[in-house]
């Protein structure tokens, strides 16, 4: 009965959709074709699709038999496709019955994922492992490898504190478990590296997230908040012709939402009813001038990508060989905000004869950028005076309309900033000390560069002595510098805030390099398959810096600000001292299987570093793993089941882990150490200071060991109609124990603190993958979703007090690490009500003692959202491609924090005064009456918001030109596209970007918004040719 139903319910959804999705055509002449589609092992091909050649709307699917009949005229062709294998095109000639067997689609059966020294079939993986491909991230404007990987695989978060030219992106993988940093490991083809957003995403072949501990272990001490491994692209086999290929971009982008402030009239009501100001006598108001900063400061920008390459390949060998080159002038006005870079990618392989192959894979980066203030905690920043500036200060003045306080300064000989034609910019009247000032002057008021160069790069050789062994030896490098110059300038503002001039500069030099050696060896002994790995790791990582700084130049010219031109003067400062640091490792697998039904593997490894990171006793740390699978559908009594349901494949996996965190750990944190500085010593013959040598006031402590995670992962993965609908499942449980925590030192002991292993936090979650894929005729279209839920809980703290994270200025620690709460959650004051005859906020009295003040803060929310999610859909018909991709978090919370409390006067949301109490008689407000004089107010629940987002990140139309065509000009492939990217973006946060909104990339400022550079939207115009 069950398949009777299935099968009438899918013939009723062919007809369903061919009914009302395609035009009805008449043939003349037609007559009726059935039979029966099949595959190479004779069962039937469920939902094939069967068109007639070179119609798009006149065809069917087979059924759950494989059974189909189709009205064909005469002289016509049927094609049958279906995801999985090739394409059959059969002449029907005279014939009313047409049988058909489908080969398999072997690259598409062969899928492999990159794993950890090796590579594996898809099916045969067991632990949780996203993959995305280079076709998930073509084409997108950003240039930024992590942000391009946003919505792309569940569990990812891709955390962006800053949406300027050149800016890193934070990821994170399952959540935050650790009080320290928690990036993940980052493997570049082979080679360890600190971040991917040096790659071009166009070089990308592959990028694979080890989610599980089962999964990362292989990668040992540093695997605990994840791995991803990222492959470059090489030259195709077969391709001995080869390819040259040529990107552009060209991309017009500007801010995505401009915020909603109070005008100069709302403005001025709303500092009268704070307070903050008697009567508008105070503000000394011209009675026309309503600036909105937003709109003088953010502009169109720009942004240029050029790439062009080669490729090429054959039996022996193959080269892949691309330079790239961007140009992203953002969108604050000015040219404040700029970065350029130059990238190359030469990766090519050869086999020297049947036992020996050698390869390299070489990134070459060059950039400079320059940026402008953002994300202050004082709200110090050119973002926080585009936010927060006064509407009635004008951009500048005239001479007619100057106020007397700014002539006075002028006739006292003080050199005022001025624009580019020579007026002077516009001056609050009650900036006094803040250090907020005109925007403007906030963003020229330091001239700061960088550039940088960087070699990254693998060389291997593969020996294969006998059939399955594949002995790697393999040496990864990175090597470069980077400097930055910083001048000041000299800036009389008023008459108490201004700045003298200074200048630093620093110049890092930084080598590293890794030696591996590991071998794999697979056989098979009828249905048996075995596969082993075992290997070594040596890493020495070398860097040297210099830093100075001084106040004073012999010219301040610009051809001279540089230190090399500085007078030397007591206020000078001069620091740099080389750092070496090494580690040893040792890894193995074990992996079998038996008749592609039964699997298990497992890993271990074994790390040490150098005495920099912890004692001889404790330096080791050791690291296993397991994992099963079940392939269940190729058991003979899953068949009658698979063919009543359309199963193509199900498997249930399972794995347990141990993971460690290098990155919790310091230098020299489990010892005392000496430092120098001319605080410590003194010269009493010559009566002055001098620099002197102290210990560092930390007990040593040689007991303290790895931060190491714990995981188990249980997962599913499902796949129905001929790999056509896929799903994948995971649960996962994250416990990650003994967090490196710094406490007060014993009072006896005469040191002032000391490290200990403290603390433990868990993480767990269930993550979702969906995706459909179909071709009918000549329209092909997929859609893939996925969902991933993060639960974290601090369930042992650091120490005896809940810990302190994030301070806003002038006021309260926000942001706390507490035994029963979220990882960094907000404590804030929570508003019950509002008095109806007085506005005040009704502040929860937590201990009922009758007294506000800080005991009676509590749990407000927490930065970390409660999911993540992403969305993508692609269609193409005929040489017509649409591809639309969205993603987002839901339930994490932000706390507006743009003010300071020395700056009353500043301008703030327009929702603050229309939502706010008026009077006694006001109804529907949300918000007390506004009071400058309230210290709780700013740390209350009234500033958290919710950041829920979904942004679409990109609609992108696209067309192929013909082949036909291009041969006539001898051309290989011809694609222009057209995108919108970012443009889109749903939240109920009013600040400037709920995305970028975060006090840097860890988790303790997550919850925190002191205005970040928001990321733009994008018109992108792009074309992809090759020859």
């Amino acid at each position: 009965m069950l398949k009777q139903f299935l099968k009438g319910m899918a013939v009723a959804v062919v007809a369903t959709a061919v009914g009302l999705g395609c035009a009805t055509q008449t043939y003349a002449q037609s007559r009726a074709v059935n039979g029966k589609v099949t595959d190479s092992k004779g069962e039937p091909v469920i939902g094939a699709s069967v068109f007639v050649g070179g119609s798009t709307n006149h065809g069917t699917e087979t059924d759950l038999e494989g059974n189909y009949n189709l009205s064909v005229p005469s002289g016509a062709s049927l094609n049958f496709s279906c995801i999985g294998y090739t394409t059959e095109i059969v002449p029907v000639g005279d014939r009313t019955v047409i049988n058909v067997t489908l080969k398999d689609d072997t690259q598409f059966i062969e899928e492999t994922v990159v794993i950890g020294y090796g590579v594996q079939k898809k099916s045969d993986v067991t632990g949780a492992i996203a993959s995305v491909k280079d076709s998930d991230i073509a084409n997108r404007s950003s240039a930024s490898v992590a942000q391009v990987l946003q919505g792309k695989a569940a569990g990812v978060q891709i955390v962006n504190p800053s949406g300027a030219p050149g800016s890193e992106s934070s990821i994170q993988i399952r959540g935050y478990s650790s009080n320290s940093k928690t990036t993940p490991l980052m493997i570049v083809d082979g080679l360890k590296v600190s971040d991917i957003n040096y790659l071009d995403p166009e070089s990308i072949a592959s990028i694979e997230v080890l989610k599980d501990a089962a999964s990362a272990a292989i990668y040992g001490i540093e695997a605990g908040n994840g791995v991803i491994l990222v492959t470059t692209k090489s030259g195709k086999s077969g391709d001995a012709n080869g390819k040259v290929f040529y990107n552009f971009q060209h991309t017009i982008q500007s801010v995505a939402n401009m915020p909603d402030l109070m005008n100069a009239q709302e403005w001025m009501d709303y500092m009268i009813l704070s307070g903050a100001n008697r009567d508008k006598s105070e503000f000394d108001y011209d009675g026309k001038t309503d600036t909105y900063w937003p709109g003088l400061m953010f502009e169109k920008g720009y942004i240029t990508r050029h790439t062009a390459g080669a490729q090429a390949g054959n039996d022996k060998g193959n080269i892949y060989v691309s330079l790239s080159y961007l140009d992203n002038n953002g969108i604050i006005a000015g040219d404040k905000d700029v970065f350029k870079r130059l990238t190359g990618q030469i990766n090519a392989e050869y086999k020297i004869n049947n036992w020996l192959t050698i390869g390299t894979n070489n990134s070459i980066e060059r950039s400079k950028s320059s940026s402008v203030t953002e994300s202050s905690g004082a709200n110090t920043s050119l973002l926080g005076s585009i936010l927060t500036y006064d509407p009635i200060t004008p951009w500048t003045y005239t001479e007619s309309d100057m106020p007397e306080r700014v002539k006075m300064w002028l006739d006292q000989g003080h050199v005022l900033p001025t624009d580019a034609n020579g007026n002077v910019y516009g001056t609050s009247i009650f900036s006094g000390n803040s250090l907020i000032w005109h925007p403007a002057v906030m963003r020229d008021r330091t001239d700061t560069d960088r550039d940088s160069f960087f070699l990254r790069g693998t060389t291997y050789a593969n020996f294969t002595p006998i059939k399955g062994l594949v002995i790697t030896s393999r040496l990864g490098y990175r090597a470069g510098y980077s400097n930055t110059h910083t001048y000041n300038y000299e800036l009389y503002v008023n008459s108490v805030a201004n700045q003298n001039m200074s200048i630093n500069g620093r110049s890092e030099n930084r080598l590293f390099y890794q030696w591996e050696n590991f071998a794999n060896y697979n056989f098979d002994i009828k249905k048996h398959s075995f596969s082993a790995m075992a290997g070594m790791s040596f890493q020495k990582s070398m860097s040297d810096f210099v830093y100075g700084t001084a106040n004073q130049l012999t010219n301040e010219k610009i051809n001279f600000r540089y230190l090399q031109y500085s007078v030397n003067t007591t206020s000078m400062s001069l620091q740099g001292i080389p750092m070496v640091s090494a580690n040893m490792s040792y890894f193995g697998r074990l992996g079998y299987s038996y008749d592609n039904r039964y699997f298990f593997q497992a890993n271990f490894r074994a790390d040490a570093y150098d005495t920099s990171k912890l004692a001889p006793t404790n330096r080791w740390g050791y690291f296993p793993s397991v994992s099963t699978g079940w392939t269940i559908s190729n058991e003979k009594f899953m068949q009658d089941f698979k063919a009543m349901t359309g199963m193509s494949f199900m498997k249930f996996r399972a794995s347990w882990g141990i993971n460690g965190n290098v990155n919790a750990m310091g230098k020299y944190q489990y010892m005392d150490t000496l430092a120098a500085s001319m605080a410590d010593g003194y010269d009493f013959g010559n009566d002055k200071m001098i620099p002197g040598v102290a210990p560092s006031g930390v007990l040593p402590n040689p007991d303290i060991k790895w931060e190491t995670s714990h995981q188990v992962d249980l997962g599913v993965d499902v796949r129905f109609f001929n790999e056509r609908l896929g799903i994948s499942v995971d649960w996962y449980n994250k416990n990650t124990k003994d967090l490196l925590t710094s406490t007060t030192a014993p009072a006896n002991t005469g040191s002032t603190r000391m490290y200990i292993n403290a603390g433990k936090v868990n993480n767990h979650g269930t993550e979702i993958e969906l995706s459909w894929k179909d071709n009918i005729g000549d329209f092909g279209y997929s859609i893939s979703g996925n969902i991933a839920t993060v639960h974290n809980k601090v369930l042992e703290g650091t120490a005896a007090e809940r810990v302190q994270g994030e301070r806003i200025w002038n006021s309260y620690y926000m942001t706390y690490f507490e035994k029963g709460y979220p990882l960094w959650y907000l404590r804030a004051f929570i508003i019950d009500g509002i008095d109806q005859e007085t506005g005040a906020p009704v502040y929860r009295d937590k201990d009922k003692n009758g007294v506000i003040n800080d005991d009676d803060r509590d749990y407000a929310g927490c930065g970390i959202p409660d999911f993540t999610y992403g969305l993508t859909l692609n269609l193409n018909y005929k040489n017509f491609d649409l591809i639309v991709y969205g993603a987002g978090s839901q339930g994490g919370e932000l706390l507006y924090s743009l003010n300071r409390g020395d700056f009353a006067q500043q301008n703030t949301l327009r929702e603050f005064y229309y939502k706010a109490w008026q009077n006694p008689q006001s109804t529907g407000y949300k918000y007390p009456k506004p009071d400058y004089s309230d210290t709780y107010f700013r740390a209350s629940t009234a500033r958290i918001f919710d950041a829920s987002f979904f942004k679409i990140k990109q609609i992108q139309l696209g067309y192929t030109v013909p082949k036909n065509i291009l041969k006539k000009v001898k051309m290989g492939s011809l694609r222009a596209y057209v995108s919108l990217d970012d443009w889109f973006t749903f939240t109920k946060y009013p600040g400037l970007d709920s995305e970028t909104s975060h006090a840097g990339t860890s988790a303790a400022g997550l919850g925190i918004d002191y205005g970040s550079y928001p990321i733009s939207k994008k018109l992108v115009l792009g074309v992809n040719v090759s020859f």
